[in-house]
């Protein structure tokens, strides 16, 4: 079995019940643990895996690897191809999603709290946008402070639709997509008009 130093990238053979032990590199005369050099981590769950999976046996990830054989080289990951991702949709969350606090709102602008709260709304759904591609989905938020997260379509394990009884009246619902490296979700969509419509369009990137 051939192992490399971390350290220097000399390489030496040694026995494969050596696994898992400490060894001194002769040329750095650094220590470093001997590991198998056919496993790699999970990208997902870190947890280690052969090279020639095609996905975790740990999360369920899938693993975009390349099995190259070049010599004994290690194998390099499969980058996506970013320049190619083209946008499906970008939406907004609806204004009927705030149906009741404009209606609020506008009975209470005499008092000023209305005004703020319309403020509120049209700033809330004018800096809050929700752009899904042909690789990722992603939500960018915020005036003053940003935030964004993403997530590959490669990488979703589940996208659910939630829509209470007044969701449906009004035509809105809200869209949670997670990982399998997560027990929760990482996107969540707020008050997106016609809901199904979007599930069904991200479900059809994932096949």
């Amino acid at each position: 079995m051939i192992v490399e130093c971390p350290h220097c990238s000399k390489r030496y053979e040694t026995d494969p019940q050596n696994v898992g032990r400490n060894m001194k590199c002769p040329n750095c005369e650094k220590d470093f643990e001997i590991q198998n050099p056919n496993l790699m981590p999970c990208p997902d769950c870190f947890s280690m895996i052969s090279k020639r999976a095609t996905g975790c046996p740990h999360c369920g990830a899938p693993i975009s690897t390349s099995l190259t054989t070049h010599a004994g080289q290690p194998q390099q990951a499969v980058q996506d191809d970013i320049s190619k991702e083209e946008d499906i949709m970008v939406c907004q969350p609806s204004a009927m999603n705030y149906l009741w606090a404009i209606v609020f709102g506008c009975l209470t602008i005499p008092f000023f709290i209305g005004l703020v709260i319309l403020i509120y709304i049209l700033i809330e759904i004018n800096f809050t946008r929700y752009r899904i591609t042909t690789m990722r989905v992603l939500v960018k938020r915020g005036w003053i402070s940003k935030y964004q997260n993403e997530i590959w379509i490669k990488d979703m394990r589940a996208v659910n639709l939630n829509q209470g009884i007044w969701q449906r009246i009004i035509g809105v619902g809200n869209i949670a997509i997670g990982t399998a490296a997560t027990s929760g979700t990482e996107i969540n969509m707020i008050g997106i008009a016609d809901p199904q419509s979007v599930v069904d369009k991200i479900n059809a990137l994932r096949r």
